[in-house]
């Protein structure tokens, strides 16, 4: 079992520079990955999510790169010569026909920035996936391994939880079974009028009615199966948090269905047990894979 909370990070040489790679993930209902990545690295946008979707099958992950250090090595700088020379001799005109005497640099007037030019060392990023995933993977890792510890946490809480359950369910049968003798031998004393003699045929009319609203057989049963179910999800080596959600529906509806229908104190106040563990297992479903 994994949780969908998680964080890792790392960092390393890739080509000739160093680059930076963050992950964050948290529970979501789908499987949502997002890239943040500067836009000359654009193209590695598919391939990251691609792979980071077959590590994580749900929840919402949060990936974003850093190049701390250029990976196609630094920046060059070049002078135009053949600019600076159209302005010195533009500047020098400007002078003499508008009888301007400065003595300040053409530089100073026009600015560094027009006769510079400042471009970044370009190459393919793709080349360099195989060391990019590799920082990648780092990072997934140590997500993964939070995801773990948390869901062996969150395991071992359900499998107490689920325990409770059982023991409810088996007290709840129990009064079942108690509270419809004593409505049979109410009905008997009813039907006979308090003689000996028993309606046989409006006995059972007043037992099948009786059955119909409070025999909670079925629902036990099914209730029963979804719990036996749910312990087996739990020890899967795959996501079940969808699974496990959905079986929690309908464990929802079978207590809800003998909470209307017992009509007896004891029971009640099981459901309202139960209901209360449902929910607390509910809650924490909703962080798992």
């Amino acid at each position: 079992m994994e949780s969908m909370t998680g964080y890792g990070t790392a960092e390393g040489r890739v080509g000739k520079g160093r680059l930076f790679v963050e992950i964050k993930s948290i529970n979501h209902r789908f499987s949502e990955i997002n890239v943040k990545i500067p836009a000359r690295m654009g193209v590695l946008e598919s391939n990251i999510r691609k792979h980071l979707s077959n590590l994580f099958a749900r929840g919402k992950v949060d990936v974003f790169f850093k190049e701390k250090e250029p990976l196609f090595g630094g920046v060059t700088v070049t002078f135009d010569a053949e600019i600076a020379r159209q302005y010195k001799r533009l500047l020098g005109r400007m002078k003499k026909e508008l009888g301007i005497e400065t003595r300040a640099d053409f530089l100073q007037v026009v600015g560094l920035d027009r006769v510079l030019r400042v471009e970044e060392s370009e190459g393919s990023y793709e080349r360099l996936w195989a060391q990019i995933v590799r920082l990648l993977d780092n990072a997934s890792r140590q997500v993964k391994n939070m995801r773990m510890k948390e869901g062996t946490h969150i395991k071992k809480d359900q499998r107490d939880r689920l325990s409770k359950l059982r023991k409810l369910v088996e007290e709840i049968g129990k009064h079942s079974d108690i509270a419809l003798g004593r409505h049979f031998d109410r009905l008997r004393k009813k039907v006979g009028g308090g003689g000996n003699i028993v309606d046989e045929q409006r006995l059972q009319a007043e037992v099948a009615y009786l059955g119909g609203r409070q025999d909670i057989a079925e629902e036990l049963l099914r209730l029963e199966s979804h719990l036996k179910q749910y312990s087996e999800l739990m020890d899967l080596k795959e996501p079940v948090g969808r699974k496990l959600d959905f079986l929690l529906q309908e464990m929802g509806r079978e207590i809800n269905t003998i909470g209307s229908k017992a009509a007896d104190a004891r029971i009640s106040q099981r459901v309202v047990d139960g209901k209360s563990e449902l929910e607390r297992l509910r809650e924490q479903i909703q962080n798992i894979e």
